[in-house]
């Protein structure tokens, strides 16, 4: 579901009488962020998005298992 609002005083407003129930968790993204275009992307992510798309081009892809150790080993060399 995705409900439209505005800030009213330091507080969300949904628009068009939406209703959510007492105690419902939401995630609020500025819509100027949503409108800007695609979300920034590290050197290291497009290298490693480029490596998987590289492999599955492959007659033999890889296992979920293998992809996960790919993007560990990423995260390893940028994070230690």
């Amino acid at each position: 579901m995705v409900a439209h609002g505005h800030v009213q005083n330091g507080v969300v407003v949904l628009d068009d009488g939406v209703r959510l129930p007492e105690g419902q968790k939401v995630t609020v993204v500025p819509a100027l962020e949503q409108q800007s275009g695609p979300y920034p992307v590290s050197k290291e992510q497009r290298e490693a998005t480029l490596r998987l798309i590289g492999i599955w081009k492959t007659d033999n892809p890889p296992s979920d298992e293998a992809v996960e150790k790919i993007i560990d080993e990423y995260r390893t060399k940028k994070y230690g």
